[in-house]
């Protein structure tokens, strides 16, 4: 069966629409702000820079939106939306991936009030739920379950065919088809697995509905006031949205022949616990800045924070390491991953590429979010990483690892369709 493609209007080429949609709304020259929800208090400069790389950024991408915020060390603040189409920086972003550790929150509140226990056998929870059987809660968040990802298998079906119901169990039962990893319990294998299971165990140990359950434990305590969990069996989002892009997609890659697909319409289940959560640049800063902060239990904070490698050590037959991996690069804590000084996820849903990465010694703060997906969650990073360096040469950021000139490379490798 070939799959259905959403509802298709043909673009004129992207960079020509790129061109006019900056044209109304950013590349002023200081970044002068066209909606009451658009912010401006950094220096003229990073402002100018910040327009200026997001505008390269989309059209690398594909993209006609984008949604950025940079809350510098200083105090700054550069909220703003992008596109002709009324974007501002109160638009509503299916968060994906970078809204993930909401369900680390809620699982670290609720072992707060000793409704969970973090070193507890899922299994004892999901008694019906075969091969978890040795899976704890905090291996979830920490990685090293050995649940391998369901995602590879579905990518074509999730840009060509975005309203597709999914399952929760289908999800989980192709992430344990590919399972286990090496060395459960020890090794590090990044898996929405992991997440879509705890969602699952959290509903059932709890009785509680998720988007209750989140509400109450996370979004309230973090200020969110925009953000909600969908129904996922919805395929729109209560509010204005950005208007998602794909390019079709086959043996996993991007048909670059063809042009790029409207995606009006997403069905959240294809993400479900692990990235359904819709929420607004502000709300994912207010959300890292409570979970980094320690929000959401006693000594919270130095377990998020706490971060180890993610290359995997040789082992010896007993599974003891028989090399020293140096913490450097790409880190992973509880739920997020670290990169130099900040901490955060990106995130890709069809039609949606989001980045949210916060230092909390500092308060720096950026969140990005583009309107075409194709390009990959390495892009968005990126981009985020881009700005940061953008606001580190102001002296208004962290010391990086990094220069502005290495994620422009960065970014030149993964564009789409270039």
């Amino acid at each position: 069966m070939i799959p259905r493609f959403a509802p298709r209007t043909r673009l004129l080429a992207v960079g020509a629409i790129i061109v006019a949609s900056l044209g109304l709304t950013a590349c002023t020259g200081g970044g002068s702000v066209t909606s009451a929800a658009d912010v401006n208090t950094v220096d003229e400069a990073l402002a100018t820079g910040i327009d200026d790389a997001v505008a390269s950024a989309m059209q690398q991408s594909g993209s006609t939106e984008a949604i950025v915020g940079v809350w510098d060390n200083a105090g700054g603040e550069y909220l703003r939306g992008y596109g002709d189409s009324g974007v501002d920086g109160s638009t509503l972003i299916r968060g994906a991936q970078a809204t993930q550790p909401v369900m680390c929150a809620l699982m670290l509140d609720l072992a707060a009030e000793g409704r969970i226990d973090l070193d507890g056998k899922v299994s004892d929870d999901l008694t019906r739920q075969s091969d978890i059987e040795d899976v704890t809660y905090r291996q979830l968040c920490d990685m090293r379950s050995g649940l391998i990802d369901y995602k590879g298998a579905f990518t074509d079906i999730f840009a060509n065919n975005p309203t597709r119901p999914w399952a929760e169990q289908e999800l989980i039962a192709q992430g344990l088809s590919q399972s286990p990893g090496s060395w459960p319990g020890l090794d590090f294998h990044q898996s929405d697995t992991n997440i879509v299971l705890l969602a699952r165990a959290l509903k059932v140990k709890t009785g509680e509905d998720l988007p209750d359950l989140l509400r109450n434990h996370v979004y309230s305590d973090a200020g969110m006031g925009s953000t909600y969990f969908p129904d996922l069996s919805s395929t729109t989002v209560n509010g204005e949205t950005l208007q998602g892009l794909t390019y079709p997609s086959s043996g996993g890659k991007a048909v670059c022949d063809a042009e790029p697909v409207e995606v009006s319409e997403v069905s959240p289940s294809m993400l479900a616990g692990a990235g359904a959560t819709v929420t607004t640049a502000t709300d994912l800063k207010r959300f890292y800045d409570s979970y980094l902060g320690g929000a959401f239990g006693e000594d919270s904070a130095g377990l998020i924070t706490e971060a180890f490698p993610t290359k995997n050590p040789a082992r010896d037959e007993n599974g003891e390491p028989t090399e020293e991996i140096a913490a450097e690069g790409r880190l992973w804590s509880f739920g997020v991953e670290k990169i130099g000084p900040l901490y955060g996820r990106t995130g890709a849903m069809t039609g949606t590429l989001t980045a949210a990465y916060t230092d909390p010694e500092s308060g720096f703060s950026v969140v990005v979010a583009l309107n075409n997906s194709s390009a990959g969650t390495g892009f968005v990073q990126s981009l985020a990483l881009k700005l940061a360096a953008l606001a580190q040469a102001q002296g208004v950021a962290p010391e990086l690892t990094w220069t502005v000139e290495q994620q422009d490379e960065a970014l030149a490798n993964t564009a789409v369709c270039q």
